[in-house]
């Protein structure tokens, strides 16, 4: 081969090299179908078209149904409810970063009487609430509702469920006239959390879902706690436990014996006497395992009391009965002695460490002793008497009071006792039997069963 023509093939392959290089190979690097997860195709390990295997998808067949485990329906008032579906995802590494749903609610023919349409999710193996507030149906009623998950919704690979947030301290008052329910919320995490949905559900003894209220917490910061309450308009509808205490009770009752316990008859002296025979019915109706103490008051308490806490409660009745107004001077009502001398009976040996004290004390009329040593402060009987209550209280004594008559401060009485709904006033006495009874009962009473509170946040979604 002569020099010329090497040059020539030589001269080829110079011109195929760079049509090569710089023609072939950019245009086949960017005319390729690189493989994806979004190429509608079956490939690169894929377990299914754009899911499983590398790709974040779920394939459907690899993932559970959501189980929805109950629905139900609370009215809130005419024409308005609220609508609940508690629902379980079943996938330990598999969420649902977007849930549409439909809620319905039926009247008795199964007629669509209101719908509402939402959003929501559902993280790794959790079981939430889909809570849909303030339906209104107008002037119909529902009978019973729905929540329904549009099916088609897309799993995403997730790690198992993180704890966010843990609850404590939750305690639910007047559960039977206006209920409210505290707790605290902790943020057990390093980061800040925004709009924290909170729910709480109270559950009655055969574990029926039979009160729901729902919160927002704007921001919780790493490592910070926030109170978090919860009210109803009215009080919850559950069968209650009550009769014999699973906790024995030591109960001091204090009854006023002022000059004012007569005005309504002085033989036998009323309303003293319908007092004295409703507080020895509760003493006679109270159990083995349980104590009770009398101490009675005017310008003074009994010192020392009464009847001594004892269960010999036939002796108590008599002791409580046998009592009468005195009649050495002005009788005046002194109501912080008399919680004085039950605290303190409270101390003594003979108050079981195991049984709850109980306070339940009755007064027709507003104090008015023990007067203020300067003279100056005229509000010092009342002030003297919330301050031996505030005590109480701090040492776990619960308080009950009765206000008898038209002239009884039930304001003050409220103030007295250890929560609003203790306090029980009595128009006359023969109303006294049953309130007795009903502070019996209340004594006694079970809370709902279970309180369940859950906070969510979508920790899938930055914050």
């Amino acid at each position: 081969m002569d020099w010329a023509l090497k040059r020539r093939i030589i001269a080829v392959f110079a011109v195929i090299l760079v049509i090569t290089v710089f023609v072939i190979i950019p245009y086949v690097l960017t005319h390729q179908e690189v493989a994806s997860c979004t190429d509608k195709k079956q490939n690169q390990s894929e377990e299914g078209i754009d899911c499983g295997g590398p790709c974040a998808l779920v394939c459907k067949n690899s993932a559970q149904d959501l189980r929805m485990l109950w629905t139900k329906i609370f009215p809130v008032r005419a024409g308005v409810y609220d609508i609940v579906a508690y629902i379980e995802n079943p996938n330990f590494f598999a969420a649902a970063t977007k849930l549409e749903y439909v809620a319905q609610l039926f009247d008795d023919a199964g007629n669509v009487i209101a719908e509402k349409k939402g959003e929501s999710y559902a993280l790794p193996s959790e079981r939430f609430a889909i809570f849909v507030d303030n339906v209104n149906t107008g002037a119909k009623v529902a009978a019973k509702g729905s929540i329904t998950v549009t099916p088609g919704f897309a799993w995403t690979k997730a790690s198992s469920t993180k704890k966010l947030f843990s609850i404590g301290g939750k305690t639910l008052e007047s559960p039977d006239k206006k209920p409210r329910l505290s707790a605290v919320l902790a943020n057990e995490t390093v980061d800040v959390y925004r709009n924290v949905d909170v729910l709480a559900i109270v559950y009655d003894k055969t574990q029926q879902p039979i009160a729901v209220s729902r919160t927002i917490i704007e921001k919780s910061a790493g490592g910070s706690t926030e109170p978090i309450f919860f009210t109803w308009p009215g009080p919850l509808n559950y069968t209650a436990e009550s009769g014999k205490c699973e906790t024995p009770i030591d109960a001091i009752l204090a009854v006023d014996r002022s000059g004012s316990m007569r005005s309504d008859g002085a033989n036998p002296p009323q309303p003293l006497t319908e007092a004295l025979n409703a507080a020895g019915e509760f003493v006679e109706h109270l159990t083995k395992n349980d104590q009770a103490g009398y101490v009675s008051f005017a310008t003074a308490a009994s010192n020392p009391i009464d009847q001594s806490l004892t269960n010999q409660f036939s002796r108590i009745a008599q002791v409580i009965r046998n009592t009468t107004i005195h009649t050495d001077g002005t009788q005046y009502t002194n109501i912080g002695e008399a919680l004085r001398r039950s605290i303190d009976e409270f101390a003594t040996q003979r108050h079981n460490p195991d049984a709850r004290p109980v306070i339940v004390f009755l007064t027709d009329g507003a104090p008015t002793y023990p007067k203020d040593p300067s003279g100056k402060n005229k509000k010092f009987p009342e002030e003297y008497g919330l301050a031996v209550a505030t005590e109480a209280k701090q040492n776990n004594i619960t308080i009950y009071t009765i206000g008898l008559g038209s002239d009884a401060n039930g304001d003050y009485l409220s103030k007295l006792a250890s929560a609003p709904e203790n306090y029980y006033p009595a128009a006359s006495g023969a109303e006294l039997s049953d309130i007795y009874a009903q502070i019996g009962t209340a004594m006694c009473k079970k809370a709902p069963s279970v309180i369940e509170i859950i906070p969510r946040v979508n920790w899938m979604i930055p914050q």
